[in-house]
């Protein structure tokens, strides 16, 4: 029997469209986040603190996220990229301050670091696609304030060796949950395991308020830090700011939860399971039928049990062929809703090398912060492609797809097949 067409050689593509939108939260929205808004609006209150009629919306579902995270305190903020700002400066990070990330990664983690006056230091990743802990602590100097693990394209990171070398240092870990909400290591949730952990619940995330972020910790001192700084800088009593004692003084963010993100976030939050069985159980099947192509490694997960299934990530021998791969699966329609199948060296600011403001250490200001700062002048770090040598070569060599969160058996045998009809052409 012939083999069929290559889509991008003549043939018809295995799909008509599509796969789904890769919005595993907003996949599942239905009437009670209707009704979580529609409580809100109809009490006129959807300001966190005060109102006609409050609801305590943000307040129950940081108690409620802290509990599903096993972790003592939880913080809602206004998204992903103000929960990094402050969790970072509620940890220090300021001028003369290192910070050690990943290469892969996101830009919100580095313009945090820029903004708060820090200076960020790259680390490579290994094959689970996070920080690599044998290269770790390389990088660590004097200057080091903080490590910055992220659990990246929904997988955890190797947390023991990473906190073995936190402690051996003395340097707190932040853990960047924005792309795993909902995954685990060793049983525990991902954001109760370091010093701090922050989450995103944008539209892309496993759960989403459209826009939003959360901050965990167990430490009472860095809880009463972040409330007061994502606030106006003071704490609150009965909803009023509280001026008087200097110690907890600071300058705030603005970076408030609203009701009406509390609201989603507390359905969302009774929803994360099934959203993440469902994408987990979609990528252990696609893994089950392709396992036997020669040649196509998958990302080495930490964790199997503790991955949420939002990203599937495999290695080629080559470079040339993950980017034939990746444009011959995307001919063949194997691609979700939004995003391509593509080269993980081509996700966007995902990349270190992939953030111009970074590689040419823009500022916001004429003088040049924080680059330009006396106390940072010993902090000289090369951002271009070619940094992190290790970490390029599996950007350039793997592709990434997501996972949408309601893919049919009808979706999964498309992208097994599809993925099998490429191989035949990319690995002969």
């Amino acid at each position: 029997m012939r083999e069929a067409k290559l889509a991008l050689r003549g043939g018809k593509p295995i799909r008509s469209r599509r796969l789904p939108f890769e919005f595993p939260g907003a996949n599942f929205y239905g009437r009670e986040e209707e009704e979580a808004v529609l409580r809100v609006l109809r009490a006129r209150s959807p300001f966190r603190y005060y109102g006609p009629g409050l609801r305590r919306e943000v307040e129950r579902f940081e108690t409620e996220f802290a509990r599903a995270m096993r972790a003592k305190f939880a913080l809602g903020v206004n998204s992903g990229t103000q929960a990094l700002i402050v969790a970072m400066a509620a940890l220090g990070v300021g001028p003369g301050t290192e910070v050690i990330v990943p290469a892969y990664m996101w830009v919100s983690i580095v313009a945090g670091i820029v903004r708060l006056g820090g200076i960020p230091v790259l680390s490579e990743i290994d094959d689970s696609f996070t920080l690599d802990p044998e290269d770790l602590e390389k990088h660590i100097t004097p200057r080091t304030g903080l490590i910055v693990a992220v659990h990246m394209s929904g997988a955890p990171a190797d947390m023991a060796p990473i906190l073995a070398i936190a402690h051996r240092h003395k340097l707190p870990v932040l853990e960047d949950c924005a792309q795993a909400v909902g995954a685990c290591l060793d049983g525990r949730p991902v954001g109760g395991i370091g010093t701090m952990g922050v989450f995103s619940l944008q539209l892309n995330k496993n759960m989403t308020t459209g826009e939003g972020g959360m901050i965990t910790t167990n430490s009472s001192r860095l809880i009463e830090r972040a409330i007061a700084l994502h606030d106006l800088g003071y704490p609150r009593v009965k909803g009023r700011l509280v001026a008087k004692d200097l110690k907890k003084s600071f300058w705030g963010f603005g970076g408030r939860m609203s009701e009406l993100a509390g609201a989603i976030g507390r359905v969302q939050l009774r929803k994360l399971p099934r959203i993440v069985r469902s994408m987990r159980s979609a990528k252990a099947r696609i893994k089950m039928g392709i396992e036997n192509i020669p040649g196509l490694i998958f990302r080495r997960v930490v964790d199997e049990k503790g991955d949420t299934g939002s990203f599937l990530i495999v290695t080629l021998p080559t470079a040339k062929q993950a980017a034939d791969f990746s444009n011959m699966l995307n001919a063949e329609n194997i691609s979700v809703g939004l995003s391509p199948t593509r080269r993980v060296t081509d996700f966007g600011m995902h990349i270190y090398y992939n953030i111009p403001s970074l590689t040419e250490k823009r500022s916001n200001s004429p003088d040049g912060f924080p680059w330009s700062l006396d106390v940072n002048r010993s902090s000289i770090y090369d951002y271009h492609k070619g940094a992190m040598p290790l970490s390029d070569d599996l950007f350039a060599r793997s592709i990434v797809m997501p996972i949408p969160s309601v893919m049919t058996a009808h979706d999964i045998a498309d992208t097994i097949e599809g993925f099998k009809r490429v191989a035949r052409v990319v690995m002969a």
